[in-house]
């Protein structure tokens, strides 16, 4: 039993990371799309509380899986750090489920006033902007890579064991987020996470119709793919650009003295 435990314990922590990084971030989306005029929470408050959530997914899971709670960090992690090939798909699968729940955790919180929010006939019920993201569909593809490659890029960059950074790595990491949310967009067009997009999508669909999958011209794919590739990118330009290159500057000097 103890084996076992042990054994699951990674993919719990990445189930439990994720849960608490959609109710967090998703929460901000709610209050912003449910509250009054006078006490919306704008862009800045979005962004600053969808880093928050990614500081805390990690430091719940950090310890115990590394604090991926992000497959595009996840495949990145298994392409240039070497994370082990054979736990990718538990990971990805934890990732989903927690993001899930937590999508049905905040729906839970918000379902009255999300139900008395107008719904025209026609059209996505507008409770879904809480749990999805939308955007043109290449507008899409270039914010989201770009954004997956600079916060993945951050990530492997404070998470290295020369980093300065690396003993505040899950605030360091969060705050990454915000400063990528408000520069490239805000957190009701941008996913940077596969995970945070499509697990609460299905849960959407599951409570208010499945044409949120044929939003915006079928736009689901873009945050499950665009994120990925991006990340890949920038975990690509760190270890193999910027890292290779101090790591041989550092060998210079050492040979110089």
């Amino acid at each position: 039993m103890a084996s076992l435990r042990n054994v699951a314990a990674p993919y719990w922590a990445e189930f439990v990371g994720t849960m608490v990084l959609t109710i967090i971030g998703l929460g901000s989306t709610a209050q912003n799309l449910v509250g009054s005029s006078a006490h919306k929470t704008e862009a800045l408050g979005s962004s600053l509380a969808w880093g928050l959530a990614v500081a805390m997914g990690i430091w719940a899971s950090d310890h115990v899986s590394g604090g991926h709670i992000n497959p595009a960090v996840t495949i990145a992690r298994t392409l240039f750090s070497g994370f082990a090939r054979a736990k990718v798909a538990g990971y990805i699968a934890a990732q989903m489920l927690g993001a899930f729940a937590g999508a049905f955790l905040v729906w839970a919180n918000y379902g009255a006033a999300l139900s008395a929010l107008d719904h025209k006939k026609l059209g996505l019920h507008p409770a879904t902007g809480v749990f999805i993201t939308s955007n043109g569909t290449w507008a899409g593809i270039v914010s989201e890579a770009t954004a997956a490659f600079l916060f993945v890029l951050a990530v492997f960059a404070i998470t290295d064991s020369a980093s300065n950074a690396k003993t505040i790595a899950p605030l360091a990491i969060g705050l990454s987020f915000t400063a990528t949310s408000l520069a490239l967009s805000s957190p009701m067009h941008l996913a940077v996470n596969p995970a945070r997009d499509f697990a609460p999508r299905l849960f959407a669909a599951l409570a208010y119709g499945f044409d949120v999958f044929a939003d915006a011209s079928f736009y689901f794919w873009v945050p499950l793919v665009a994120p990925t590739a991006g990340g890949i990118l920038g975990a690509f330009v760190y270890e193999w650009l910027v890292k290779k290159e101090a790591e041989r500057q550092h060998t210079l000097e050492e040979d110089a003295s």
